[in-house]
């Protein structure tokens, strides 16, 4: 699969993507389970509504990341050039979230190329209640790969 126009430059191994460049995973006490993109958890303690479960905003938070993480890793194993974008989603949440959660997150389609000259990624995110391994909510994203550079005359089109 070719994707980037000017031929994919080498990523080191064992690189993830840094979390703690996005805000609001820092402060949502979002961290990796493993080193398997996608792996990650959210603390209990920092993310509690008015019944003392976890808030559904921080669920979603939590499956937003881990779709994301799972699509860059892929990007870069690809074509580390270019910019990643979550364009849509959908949410289901199944049970109130007890303890700390876990999600995991796997392609369900991978890259394919868009009419506007972008590339695509389907990702699938379960997230599971650690302390009852109960499952939480299910999560599918649409990310995409923009891989021209933005016009800086033209910030709203390519």
């Amino acid at each position: 699969m070719t994707i980037c126009a000017r031929g994919s430059m080498k990523v080191p191994e064992g690189d993830m993507f840094d979390l703690d460049l996005i805000l609001p995973a820092k402060t949502l006490g979002i961290s990796r389970l493993s080193t398997t993109p996608g792996d990650l958890s959210l603390a209990l303690a920092l993310n509690t509504n008015d019944k003392a479960t976890a808030f559904a905003g921080s669920i979603f938070s939590l499956a937003v990341l881990s779709g994301y993480d799972t699509a860059f890793e892929r990007q870069r194993a690809i074509c580390p050039e270019g910019n990643l974008y979550l364009v849509s989603s959908q949410i289901a949440y199944h049970q109130p979230g007890l303890s700390d959660l876990a999600a995991r997150s796997r392609i369900t389609k991978d890259f394919a190329p868009t009419k506007k000259a972008n590339w695509k990624i389907h990702i699938s995110v379960e997230v599971v209640d650690t302390l009852n391994n109960v499952l939480c909510a299910t999560f599918e994203g649409l990310y995409v790969l923009q891989v021209e550079p933005r016009n800086p005359d033209n910030p709203g089109g390519l």
